[in-house]
């Protein structure tokens, strides 16, 4: 299977869950998983956030006060939704 062909390589992903899940269940009292997630506001609605080692930036459209240089939160919130 190619990476260009846009299928979920099913079997790579639940060897993957199996050995998260091994890892998990071997650490006795740290079977939860803690995400964190940081945001600064830098200008009017303009935000720079943060997960993890990702970086992102959101905006809001000029009617609500941003500039429109970025997806707005909602934008983000109905991209995860459809993930």
């Amino acid at each position: 299977m190619t990476e260009s062909d846009g299928r979920v390589d099913l079997e790579r992903m639940g060897k993957v869950y199996e050995e998260s899940r091994k890892r998990y269940l071997a650490n006795s009292g740290s079977s939860t998983v803690t995400l964190r997630a940081t945001a600064k506001l830098v200008k009017n609605a303009y935000l720079e956030g943060r997960i993890g080692k990702y970086r992102f930036t959101c905006d809001e459209p000029t009617a609500r006060g941003g500039e429109d240089a970025a997806a707005s939160p909602l934008e983000y919130f109905l991209a995860g939704a459809a993930f």
